[in-house]
């Protein structure tokens, strides 16, 4: 995973990753060290611990998760309620797949009642529609989809189902988006999207930012 700018002064981050989030199982380090190696981006431990907690409270019977990356996410969620049954779409299935290999590392692989979908997440959006009535929804894919992925699910999404999107403050530029990238347009018309049409949401100001609201 490439180094990233922070929105937290130098080195406090990486303190709160390793030395101050608990983590359910230490495969989550190995889970992050993997992806360090092969540049595989995924949500920073303090996340992972806001998405669980998330999870814990609100029971989800059912989960979506757009972006599995290697099920770093996925397994964190799964450990704030065992309780869900998780799918989670990626177009990388080699990569996805890694999922139940770290599951069966940590012990887990039999209790998990997990779905795999191997396509694009807007194809899968528009072209099934049994996300209907889920629960809580986790975004955490190519931003560039995002606004897209936000006016697919929110007019259709159960009135009571939460989403949660990742990457809101993309490396705090928010503060100053370049007009000639893609992303930093796209996340700032999320923002735009959300503050026009829900009427609550809350900001996690964790890792790259999480953003909750309900329908």
């Amino acid at each position: 995973m490439k180094p990233r700018p922070s929105i937290f002064i130098e080195g406090l981050e990486p303190f709160i990753d390793t030395d101050l989030v608990c983590k359910p199982s230490p495969v989550f380090s190995e889970m992050e060290a993997y992806a360090k190696e092969k540049n595989i981006p995924i949500v920073t431990a303090a996340t992972g611990g806001v998405l669980s907690h998330l999870v814990s409270f609100l029971k989800p019977k059912t989960i979506l998760e757009l972006g599995t990356g290697l099920g770093y996410s996925t397994l964190w969620m799964f450990y704030g309620s065992k309780s869900s049954k998780i799918v989670t779409v990626d177009r990388h299935e080699e990569q996805a797949k890694l999922l139940e290999v770290y599951a069966e590392k940590m012990g887990v692989k039999d209790q998990m009642d997990v779905t795999r979908v191997t396509g694009s997440v807007l194809e899968t959006l528009e072209e099934e529609m049994f996300w209907i009535d889920t629960d809580f929804y986790f975004v955490d894919c190519d931003k560039i989809t995002y606004p897209k992925i936000f006016q697919t699910l929110w007019p259709k999404a159960k009135k009571g189902s939460s989403f949660v999107f990742d990457n809101v403050l993309w490396h705090g530029r928010v503060l100053h988006p370049d007009p000639k990238k893609p992303s930093d347009m796209a996340v700032m018309e999320l923002w735009n999207a959300v503050k026009s049409q829900v009427s609550d949401y809350t900001l996690f100001p964790v890792g790259d930012g999480l953003l909750f609201f309900r329908k």
